[in-house]
This record gives structure tokens, C-alpha cells and sequence, in this order.
């Protein structure tokens, strides 16, 4: 949309740290530089912050903060990375920051209430949590959730820590889920874990995801999910809180060996064909379409 600024996926922002870094090493106020390159003061501020410079600002920056030119391929490949495509994008979704942070994140730690998490479902599960909405966007939002869980696969893999509370096993839960729970599950990368029922626990009160980097630079970031729409923070004081709430869910919950057991117990006594939720046509499911997050 014009007047818009993009924000920058996780290679812009590592960019934009570099550049404030270099001008700061050289010593160099936003005012000074900006003079130096003639590019605006407010407009430099913006680089350091939100928007990515073109190519020929990038490598004037990098001239006047004394770099070398044969130095410059760091800076270039990040900016490179910054341009590329999501592949998102060819989906046209209303709200893409949740996927681009997952897509991202080195972690995810998660507590599901009602559902299987996203990166977890099958194609059929993941068709049957959108009942309300149209065959074209239940197609889209399936075929989303299944590129979403290419990150379990794709190097590096996202290393996932996923609690499913107890009850959502028997909700539009068919054996194809459950074993394709048990396989995901095997993978080096993947902890699964079930939260009984049988206690109160924080968790009661909404999911949890947090996302968190290898990058030092990078803080934590936690997402909930409501009828309202989706929430999120990345400050400091309440992703503690969210991961110590995810700390103690996985010290109530049944151990990975455990989990197993008891997916297999339960795939066991079902049939091989889904269970379909009834179909509900005045019910709202506008926020969770746009987040295309669970």
C-alpha cells in the first residue's frame, strides 16, 4: 500500500544494527553523516531503524564510515537477503507478522488449549479448524499452515517445544493426526508433551507461543490468541513471565516418552476417518484468517 514502509524481516534488521554500529565506531552523529552522504537527517534515522537504504546509499554509508570496499560483501549479502521475497507473499494474507517471526525465530515454545499446534496438523485437521469459511480460503490458510511446517524441516530446522492440553486430543482429533503426532514427534528438533486436565494451571487462561533467536540482538517475542484477534510483546518483563508460565506447564506435563504412549494408546481405540466439527455459518473466524497463525 503507498505510504507504507515494510518492516524489515530479521536480515534487514541485522542490517540496520551494522549500519548505526559503523556510524557510531566512526564517530559520526545521524547529522554528521547524513551531511557526509547527503541524505536527510530524518531520513538516515529511518534506515537505522525501519527502512532499508537502496543499494547506492548502502554503499555510500559504508564509504564514509571507512570501510573498505573489499569489506563491503558482509554488508551486501545481508542487504540482498533483506530484498528477498517471502514466499508468503503469493498468498495475499491481510496480516503476515506472526508467519514472518516464525519463520525466523531459531525456537518455538507453545502451549495449545483447544487445538493441535499449526505446525503440528495434518491437511485435514488444519481444513476442519476453519468450518466457517469458504472453500477458497480454507484452501489458502491449509496450504499456508503446511508451508509453515517446512521449518521443521528446512536447514536450519526451527526447534519446536509444543504442550497440547489434554482435552484438545479429543476434539476433531482423528488416528491419521495422532500418528502423524507420533512421527513429527520423532524428529531431533520437535518435544512433544501433553498437559493433563486434572489441575489448574495458568495455561487455562489463553495459548502461548514464544518465539526466541539464536541472535543476542534479537529479543524474544510472544504471541496469544483470543476472539478479539491476535496479541503480541516483546517486552522484556512479560516474555519472562510467558516462558516461566511455559516452564511450569512442561513440569506438570507428561514427559515426551510418556506423551508417545499415550498418543498411541489413543490412536488405538480410534477410527481411521476424521471427525468433522458441525458447520456454524454466523460464527466469526475473520481475526484467525488474517493472523494465518494457528
Amino acid at each position: 500500500m503507498t505510504g507504507v514502509t515494510p518492516e524489515p524481516n530479521y536480515h534487514g534488521r541485522q542490517l540496520q544494527r551494522e549500519i548505526k554500529k559503523l556510524r557510531e565506531q566512526a564517530r559520526l552523529t545521524q547529522q554528521e553523516a547524513g551531511e557526509r552522504v547527503h541524505i536527510e537527517f530524518r531520513k538516515l534515522s529511518r534506515m537505522e531503524r525501519r527502512q532499508l537504504p537502496s543499494y547506492h546509499e548502502l554503499v555510500m554509508l559504508l564509504d564514509a564510515y571507512g570501510v573498505l570496499s573489499n569489506d563491503y560483501a558482509p554488508y551486501l549479502e545481508l542487504w540482498e537477503l533483506a530484498k528477498k521475497r517471502a514466499w508468503w507473499r503469493d498468498y495475499h494474507l491481510k496480516e503476515t507478522r506472526y508467519i514472518r517471526m516464525e519463520d525466523e525465530a531459531d525456537h518455538k515454545y507453545e502451549f495449545q488449549l483447544g487445538q493441535i499446534p499449526t505446525l503440528l496438523q495434518t491437511p485435514a485437521y488444519a481444513r476442519a479448524t476453519f468450518p466457517r469459511s469458504s472453500k477458497k480460503t480454507v484452501k489458502t490458510m491449509t496450504e499456508v499452515r503446511m508451508r509453515q511446517q517446512d521449518r521443521l524441516t528446512n536447514d536450519p530446522p526451527l526447534a519446536l517445544h509444543a504442550l497440547i492440553h489434554a482435552p484438545a486430543l479429543h476434539q476433531g482429533v482423528d488416528r491419521a493426526q495422532l500418528h502423524h503426532l507420533l512421527d513429527q514427534a520423532e524428529l531431533p528438533n520437535v518435544t512433544l508433551q501433553i498437559v493433563p486436565q486434572d489441575r489448574y494451571h495458568e495455561g487455562l487462561q489463553s495459548p502461548l507461543i514464544l518465539l526466541s533467536f539464536n541472535d543476542p540482538n534479537e529479543p524474544d517475542i510472544a504471541f496469544t490468541e483470543s476472539l478479539i484477534g491476535l496479541q503480541e510483546t516483546q517486552d522484556q518483563e512479560r516474555t519472562a513471565t510467558i516462558k516461566q508460565v511455559l516452564e511450569d506447564l512442561t513440569a506438570q506435563a507428561l514427559s515426551p516418552a510418556e506423551t508417545r504412549k499415550h498418543l498411541k494408546s489413543l490412536a488405538a481405540g480410534l477410527p481411521s476417518t476424521p471427525k468433522i466439527p458441525a458447520q456454524h455459518p454466523k460464527h466469526n473466524t475473520a481475526a484467525r484468517e488474517a493472523s494465518g497463525a494457528w
